[in-house]
C-alpha cells in the first residue's frame, strides 16, 4: 500500500480538505512537501477558540505569522475567537505566557506599523498596551483589522467578557457615538467589508450551547461591520425571563433586556439569512432585528427550553399568532424547530407542549416563501398528536419545498436507554411508565403518517416534500407506509424524501448534524428506485442539527444502549 508521500499532489490536497486543523498542524510538520500542500488549508479555516483548563492557544504566534507573510493572511477565510462551549472555560480577561523562543520585539516593530497606520487607534489607546502585555483579546482585534479576505467571523463571549478589546474595536466603527469620534481608515473598512457572515455564541462543530445564563449578548457592535449578509447567534435566556411579569434578577453591567436591542435599519439592511440557535422563545428580543430586516429571505429559529434545575415552561410559551405576524412578508426559507426537554430526566419522562403552545402558523400572505420546515403541529395547531383533529394548514400560496419535523412527538426525544448505567433499577412505575410511552411514540408516528398524507391534499403547487423520521431507527415507518408515501409522491407527481438523523443510528457525538436523505420518488427519474444522500451541516440552504440537544447529552454522559456485534 502506498505511502501518502508517494501519492500526487492533487490527491493528497483532495484528503487534506477533509481535516480538521489539529490533523493539518500535525500533517504540516511531517516534512518539508506535506508542509507546503498542507498549509493552504491550514490557514483557510482557523479555530482559535479558548478550551477547557488554562491552556491558551498560540495566538501570538498566528498572529506574527500573518503580520510577516500577506499571503498567509490571504488564505484566512473562517475565524473562531473566544471561549469555546466546552465544559470548565474560565470567563474573563486571558493572557499568553511569555516564551523565550517568541520574538517580543519583532512581534512589537509588527504591532507599530500596523497601528500607526491606522486612524481608528490613537497613539494612547489602551490596545496597544495590552498587545505588549500579550492579552488574547487584544491579538484577536488586531487579526480582524489585517485580515484582507475573512468571509466569516464566529465570536463568542461570557458576561466577564474574554474578547472587550474585540469588542470595542468594532463598537468604534460607528463613529457617530458618544463615546468615540474616530474613524476608520479607507483601507481597514475595505477589509472588513469582505466579511459578509457573524455568528455570535454559537458552536456549529460540536452542537453544544453556551451557558445561557452567562453568555454576553451584545448584537449591536458587530452590526457595524459594512457587508453582513448572514447572522447566526443564541439568545441568552434572561432576556424573555426578565420580560415576565412576577420574576425579577439583579441587573448587571452586562445584562440586557429585550428593550436595549433597538436596531436601525441602516444595521440590518444587508442581512438576507437569520439563524438563531439553540434560544428560548425570545419573541420580544427578535422582533427588533426582524422588524429592521427588510431584506431578510431566510430565517431559522431553533426553539430550545430545557426543564432542568428550573420549572417548565409557562403557559403559551410559544404563541404561533404572534410570530405569525412578525415574519417578514420578504422571507422565501422558514425554518423552526422545537426542543421542550429535561436533561435531568428519563427519555420517557420529557415534558409535553400541551398549552405552551398557542395557535398555528398563518402564511397565507407570505406570498414570497417558498420553502417551509416546520413541526406537523406549526399546521395542525394540535401539539397532542389528536388523530381526531381536523387538519387544515395555513400554507404559502406559492410554496414549492415543505419539510415536516418530528418535534413535540413522543418520539422525539426517544432513543436506547442503557439502563445498566443506573445506580437502581427502574422501579415497577418507571418501567410500566417507560412501555407507554413507547406505545404513544408509535401512536404518534403513525399521526405523522397520516398527517403527511393530508397535508399533501392542501399543497396543491410543491414541489418537494420531506418527512423526517424519529432519530430511534425502532420508530421510523414501516415499509408498507413507506410505500404508500411513495405511490402518493408519484400519484401528485412530487419528489418525495425521508430524512433520517444520524445522532442516535450511528450513536456518535460528531454526527450530529448528519442525516440520510432517501429519495423515494423523483419526477425526473421516474423510473429509478429509492437512492440515497448524506447531508452534513446544511441540506438544500436549511441547518442541520436543529432540536438535538437532548441527544446530545445523553450521548455525552453514556446513557445510549450501544448494541455489541457478536
Amino acid at each position: 500500500m502506498a505511502t501518502i508521500s508517494h501519492l500526487p499532489a492533487e490527491l493528497v490536497e483532495y484528503i487534506y480538505a477533509y481535516l480538521a486543523q489539529p490533523e493539518l498542524n500535525a500533517v504540516s510538520r511531517v516534512n518539508t512537501g506535506s508542509n507546503a500542500l498542507a498549509v493552504p488549508f491550514l490557514y483557510r479555516n482557523v479555530d482559535l477558540f479558548i478550551g477547557s483548563g488554562d491552556k491558551v492557544p498560540r495566538i501570538d504566534r498566528f498572529c506574527m505569522n500573518i503580520l510577516k507573510d500577506e499571503r498567509l493572511a490571504a488564505r484566512v477565510e473562517t475565524i473562531r475567537l473566544g471561549p469555546s462551549s466546552k465544559e470548565g472555560v474560565k470567563e474573563g480577561q486571558r493572557w499568553i505566557p511569555r516564551d523565550a523562543n517568541f520574538d517580543d520585539t519583532g512581534m512589537k516593530d509588527l504591532i507599530a506599523k500596523v497601528l500607526d497606520k491606522e486612524s481608528l487607534v490613537s497613539r494612547n489607546d489602551y490596545l496597544r498596551d495590552a498587545l505588549l502585555m500579550r492579552e488574547y483579546a487584544a491579538y484577536a482585534s488586531l487579526i480582524l483589522m489585517v485580515l484582507p479576505s475573512l468571509r466569516k467571523l464566529y465570536i463568542a463571549d461570557f458576561n466577564c467578557a474574554t474578547l472587550d478589546h474585540l469588542h470595542t474595536v468594532l463598537r468604534n466603527l460607528d463613529p457617530g457615538s458618544d463615546w468615540n469620534r474616530r474613524h476608520a481608515s479607507g483601507d481597514l473598512m475595505q477589509r472588513l467589508s469582505s466579511i459578509s457572515a457573524i455568528s455570535y455564541n454559537v458552536d456549529d462543530l460540536s452542537g453544544n450551547t453556551y451557558p445561557m445564563y452567562s453568555s454576553r449578548f451584545n448584537l449591536i457592535p458587530m452590526l457595524n461591520l459594512p457587508n453582513i449578509t448572514r447572522l447566526d447567534f443564541s439568545v441568552p435566556d434572561r432576556f424573555e425571563t426578565r420580560a415576565r411579569p412576577g420574576i425579577t434578577l439583579l441587573p448587571t453591567a452586562n445584562t440586557w433586556t429585550p428593550r436595549d436591542l433597538i436596531l436601525r435599519p441602516d444595521q440590518m439592511g444587508n442581512v438576507t439569512t437569520m439563524v438563531i440557535r439553540h434560544s428560548d422563545c425570545a419573541y420580544r428580543t427578535v422582533q427588533s432585528c426582524l422588524s429592521s430586516a427588510c431584506q431578510l429571505q431566510s430565517f431559522t429559529y431553533e426553539f430550545l427550553y430545557d426543564c432542568k434545575e428550573r420549572s417548565d415552561a409557562p403557559s403559551q410559551w410559544l404563541d404561533l399568532s404572534a410570530w405569525s405576524s412578525a415574519l417578514p412578508k420578504s422571507l422565501r426559507t422558514l425554518v423552526m424547530s422545537v426542543e421542550n426537554c429535561d436533561t435531568a430526566a428519563y427519555p420517557f419522562k420529557q415534558p409535553r407542549m400541551g398549552d405552551k403552545l398557542y395557535g398555528y402558523l398563518d402564511l397565507t400572505y407570505h406570498t414570497a416563501l417558498h420553502t417551509l420546515e416546520v413541526p406537523f403541529p406549526f399546521l395542525t395547531g394540535d401539539p397532542n398528536f389528536s388523530i381526531t383533529t381536523e387538519i387544515y394548514p395555513l400554507l404559502p400560496p406559492n410554496l414549492r419545498h415543505l419539510s415536516l419535523r418530528t418535534d413535540m412527538t413522543n418520539a422525539q426525544h426517544q432513543f436506547p436507554f442503557d439502563t445498566s448505567v443506573l445506580s437502581t433499577n427502574l422501579t415497577f412505575q418507571e418501567s410500566e411508565d417507560e412501555a407507554r410511552h413507547l406505545v404513544n411514540a408509535r401512536m404518534d408516528v403513525s399521526y405523522m403518517f397520516h398527517a403527511a398524507m393530508t397535508i399533501l391534499d392542501f399543497a396543491t403547487n410543491l414541489d418537494t416534500i420531506s418527512v423526517w423520521q424519529p432519530a430511534d431507527a425502532s420508530l421510523e415507518w414501516f415499509d408498507g407506509q413507506v410505500a404508500d408515501f411513495s405511490q402518493t409522491c408519484r400519484n401528485k407527481y412530487i419528489k418525495g424524501h425521508l430524512v433520517y438523523p444520524m445522532i442516535m443510528r450511528k450513536k456518535k457525538l460528531e454526527h450530529w448534524n448528519l442525516v440520510k436523505q432517501a429519495t423515494v420518488y423523483d419526477p425526473s427519474r421516474p423510473d429509478s428506485k429509492r437512492f440515497e444522500a448524506f447531508f452534513r451541516g446544511e441540506r438544500a440552504g436549511i441547518p442541520l442539527g436543529l432540536a438535538s440537544q437532548y441527544h446530545l447529552h445523553a450521548l455525552r454522559n453514556h446513557l445510549v444502549r450501544v448494541r455489541l456485534l457478536s
